[in-house]
């Protein structure tokens, strides 16, 4: 009898998402791959006969929509310290969308490096927006709604709960942006000390109004 395999399928192509979004195609290797479930790098080959078969069944389409990870926010009942929701909503999401986008980078990469392939296609978004509403707008749902019931609980202050969830995911997605697709900052700016700073805005704001003269 052969030796059970020491790790499932699921695991595989997981470890294996997850290296070809953070590096591409070209910059992840087997043994990268192997190193995060730890198995040696011919253990995959016992589930894709070559790296770029194991990209197809990693990085293809199908499988259940990754979940939105700020759902908690709909158990929240808007008394709570909202700086500690802001921040883990911030914590959740930034690495969510990171993980999003350089899944897409990666498929599209390894897409025009194709033989024949001259001219490079558009980068196309990290979900399918005839399916809706996109994660965008339940993402956006679920913090408006929080935002509303912490107004009605005093916890916090703002005209728009709307554009005050809008202000806020824009700022995460500016963050993912900068550092996931123009790789502006060198080195990256910590992700704890841009969520203290946006959350310090949030409670205390940045201008300071001129003091009247006598």
């Amino acid at each position: 009898m052969g030796r059970p395999p020491r790790v499932t399928r699921e695991q595989v192509l997981a470890a294996a998402r997850e290296a070809f979004a953070k590096h591409g195609y070209a910059g992840t290797t087997l043994a990268e791959i192997a190193s995060k479930i730890g198995v040696s790098p011919a253990a995959l080959l016992r589930h894709a006969p070559s790296k770029e078969a194991l990209f197809n069944q990693a990085m293809g389409p199908g499988g259940a929509p990754a979940p939105i990870p700020i759902e908690f926010l709909d158990a929240m009942r808007g008394t709570e310290d909202p700086r500690e929701i802001l921040r883990r909503v911030a914590h959740a999401w930034v690495p969510f969308m990171e993980s999003q986008f350089g899944a897409q980078i990666a498929r599209w990469q390894f897409r025009n490096a194709a033989p024949g392939r001259s001219v490079p296609g558009a980068l196309p978004l990290p979900f399918d927006p005839a399916l809706r509403p996109t994660p965008p707008e339940r993402a956006l749902g679920q913090l408006e709604g929080y935002l509303r019931r912490a107004a009605r609980a005093g916890r916090i202050h703002v005209r728009s709960p709307r554009a005050a969830a809008l202000s806020f995911l824009g700022s995460l997605q500016a963050y993912v942006f900068f550092h996931r697709i123009l790789h502006a900052l060198e080195p990256p700016l910590p992700l704890p000390r841009y969520v203290e700073t946006l959350v310090e805005i949030w409670t205390t704001g940045a201008v300071v109004r001129p003091r009247r003269r006598a």
